[in-house]
């Protein structure tokens, strides 16, 4: 109700009262007319703005003036049910002319309040954001969207939700510096390294796969270990070659077919299908130089009718902290991990507490340079198995590779400088994770590294303190 509306009802009250101070001795006929045309609804229509069903009286010739009384409860009847008191004389009616005034007088000023706290109310209402569930919501009830699936992180694509990550295997030779720095790897949201043939490969994961930069390599030749870890984030596998199968040693060609693997062979393509080039800029050996047009791969999968749809019962789903948080009680500002007694290279990270990131040079060419981080560093220690295939690519030499079980066992996550022992292992195709009280474990947003090492073939992790090297805890298995 406006409030031209509520005077308009004042204005009306106060001149049938005084009409009826001026002419007392009205015949009944004439009350009973113009009682009438108060109480009978107008037949023209209401105006845009007039919200309630008030009475609107027409105007009285100033001929009948004289003769008007009204039944003021009349008007009173939209504010709810009145009670109408038996006849009394002109004294008793002037009486309740008033008191039903004041009660009108009353019941507008209650209106007025109504409206006035009601539009106060829906205001606040339009202003604050509706709820939604824990995991796209912050502390302060602020909508953050979307959250990736692989680091936690908001303001994820929408339309990647519920679509399958890919993974991409790069090469990370430790005795070849032109594999490095390697293309696409800061925008990985997770990347794996592990042992193979005495030295280090990489698989680095994209949980949207519009998302891949446009060169990633260099693309190297898929092994099972990498094959079934990708398998356990339902991703697509994208590799540049492949192992086969001979003798004891099962290859990644036999694994694709007996696992029904998702997989893309870029050396199945033209180095001008937009697909798969090679960079020659390093001046290297062919093998080092092949990469993935990240840009085209929405429309790779679809030229090889690939399934992009998650499937729940294959994805492993990790969870993440709302805000970056002390992991563990163990303090670690510096680690250093080897893989095995078997292969030389050891990985070593940092942590900056201005970033809150642990940083590395392990991945650029000119060593002394960060070029990589991550929030969570994550160490799995398995157990694995070195496999000798003699007459390796039919030339009379043996290569040796090192399989991973994909038994589980036990590991350490790092992040906000803090450390946790933890325990992991695989059920139903899916990865867990866990305190040594059985807690499932929760990492903070952003990228993370998965150092993936031997527990059976002296695998190692040491983190040191900045304080003092004294504080060292090791972690070694034999």
């Amino acid at each position: 109700m406006s409030e031209s509306e509520l005077d308009e009802i004042l204005k009306e009250v106060r001149r049938r009262a005084d009409a009826e101070n001026k002419d007392k001795s009205a015949s009944s006929p004439a009350k009973k007319d113009i009682t009438d045309k108060a109480v009978a609804k107008p037949q023209q229509s209401k105006p845009a703005e007039q919200k309630a069903d008030i009475p609107v009286q027409k105007p009285v010739p100033k001929a009948e003036k004289k003769k008007e009384e009204v039944d003021i409860l009349s008007l009173a009847e939209d504010y709810g049910e009145p009670r109408r008191e038996k006849k009394t004389d002109n004294k008793s009616k002037k009486g309740i002319v008033i008191a039903v005034a004041a009660v009108i007088i009353v019941a507008v000023i209650a209106a007025c309040a109504v409206l006035f706290l009601g539009d106060k109310k829906d205001d606040k209402t339009e202003t604050t954001p509706e709820k939604t569930s824990s995991a796209a919501v912050a502390e302060d009830d602020a909508l953050i969207g979307d959250i990736n699936p692989l680091t936690g992180e908001d303001q994820y694509n929408s339309a990647a939700v519920g679509k399958r990550p890919v993974a991409v295997v790069v090469e990370n030779e430790y005795s070849t510096e032109a594999v490095r720095p390697q293309w696409g790897l800061s925008d990985a949201d997770i990347v794996l390294e592990g042992e193979s043939e005495f030295s280090t490969r990489l698989l680095l994961f994209w949980s949207d796969y519009t998302d891949v930069p446009e060169q990633v390599g260099p693309a190297r030749s898929a092994r099972p270990p990498f094959i079934r870890f990708s398998q356990l984030f339902d991703s697509v596998f994208i590799h540049a070659g492949l192992s086969k199968s001979k003798g004891n040693y099962v290859g990644a060609d036999e694994v694709f077919v007996n696992e029904n693997v998702d997989h893309i062979n870029l050396l199945s393509m033209s180095e001008d299908s937009g697909y798969f080039g090679r960079d020659n800029s390093r001046y290297t050996a062919v093998e080092h130089t092949g990469f993935l047009n990240g840009t085209n791969l929405p429309k790779l999968l679809e030229e090889q009718k690939v399934t992009t749809d998650i499937t729940d019962s294959k994805f492993t789903r990790l969870s993440f902290n709302q805000k970056a948080t002390a992991i563990g009680k163990i303090a670690a500002d510096d680690c250093e991990l080897n893989w095995s007694g078997n292969c030389p290279k050891t990985a070593r990270f940092s942590y900056d507490s201005e970033s809150h990131k642990y940083l590395t040079t392990d991945f650029d060419s000119r060593y002394g340079e960060a070029n990589l981080e991550f929030e969570n560093l994550i160490f799995l220690f398995d157990e694995t198995e070195y496999i000798i295939k003699e007459d390796y690519k039919g030339l009379g030499q043996s290569e040796t590779y090192c399989d991973y079980k994909l038994s589980g066992g036990s590991g350490t996550i790092l992040s906000e400088g803090m450390a946790v022992e933890i325990n992991w292992g695989v059920t139903n195709g899916k990865l867990w994770m866990k305190t040594s009280d059985g807690k499932d474990v929760s990492l903070n947003p952003g990228k993370s590294y998965i150092g993936y090492a031997s527990s059976n073939h002296g695998g190692k992790l040491q983190l040191n303190t900045q304080q003092s090297s004294d504080m060292s805890t090791e972690n070694q298995y034999n």
